[in-house]
């Protein structure tokens, strides 16, 4: 099964129960933490479910079992219940929960610095790189057992008891009375196949994860946002040909080097006269004609 899969299906339950505990006669007896909209288009939407779904996971349990189990509420209202309780008890839920919060955790900080007015274009790229650098540092085996290690100990506290089944009245087998079990049967077995499976999907996640980024923000676009920044007269390097290049290549312009450095002193020139903050519309409203003689420039800041 693809990671793509299970996180999409993952995802697709958290939103569920968004929608579960919204119900007037759901909201009015829980007591956990309001759970969160998924906004599928933004990290911080993603974050924020998890997040809560973590903080208040005893809680809606509880309230699910305590639906399922009682005939108080309407037989649609149960069987949702019944559904949801089953999908979020299944042992890869919180899993895969406490795996998506780690990674989203670390995507956080440039998606918050990529919302602010004050962050420019070359500077969230960066603060992404950095993030995308910490999210593949945790691809390694070290790293999982130490994830794995802490998700164990967590489970025992978060994962509430399941409701103990009937007792069976024990039975003495005449024909095994002869051999004496010294030892559990199958637990171990299945312990070491949830861990396979568990590390399997953490390592194709954060696969996926950094290669998604790595398209999007690879050192080729960042180049390019550097060079789009060059061209704002906020920036120390404004118009620097060296820095302007990968722009140029982009468009297959041939780089004319003086036509940026009479540009360069010339704007500068001007703006040093001037006590207001440039802005690229101001220059090409106020130099169109003088920037007429040098195309280049003139063609790459419009």
């Amino acid at each position: 099964m693809s990671s793509d899969f299970t996180l999409e299906n993952f995802f697709s339950v958290c939103n569920s129960l968004y929608k579960y505990f919204k119900k007037p006669t759901v909201a009015a007896v829980y007591t956990g933490e309001k759970l969160k909209r998924l906004l599928e288009q933004r990290w911080t939407g993603h974050l924020a479910t998890v997040t809560v779904i973590l903080k208040s996971f005893d809680n809606i349990v509880h309230l699910l079992r305590g639906i399922d189990s009682t005939q108080t509420s309407a037989a649609e209202v149960r069987m949702e219940a019944t559904g949801l309780l089953k999908a979020i008890t299944q042992p890869s839920f919180l899993f895969i929960a406490c795996m998506m919060h780690q990674i989203l955790s670390l995507l956080d900080p440039p998606n918050t610095a990529l919302q602010a007015k004050s962050t420019d274009l070359y500077t969230g790229v960066r603060l992404v790189q950095s993030a995308l650098a910490c999210v593949e540092k945790l691809r390694c085996d070290t790293q999982f057992d130490t994830f794995w290690e802490k998700f164990s100990k967590d489970r025992q506290t978060t994962e509430p008891a399941a409701a103990a089944p009937p007792q069976k009245r024990p039975r003495n087998m005449s024909q095994l009375s002869d051999y004496v079990v010294d030892t559990t049967v199958g637990h171990r077995q299945k312990e070491v196949e949830e861990r396979t499976g568990c590390k399997r999907l953490y390592f194709s996640t954060l696969d996926a994860v950094v290669g998604e980024m790595k398209a999007r923000f690879s050192v080729r676009n960042s180049q390019l946002v550097e060079a789009l920044c060059t061209l704002h007269p906020g920036t120390e390097d404004f118009l620097d040909a060296n820095r302007v290049r990968p722009l140029l290549d982009l468009t297959g312009t041939e780089m004319k080097e003086a036509e940026f450095a009479v540009a360069q002193q010339f704007l500068q020139d001007e703006m040093a006269q001037s006590n207001k903050n440039w802005t690229t519309q101001d220059i090409l409203t106020r130099y169109c004609e003088p920037l007429a003689a040098m195309p280049t420039v003139l063609k790459h800041s419009s």
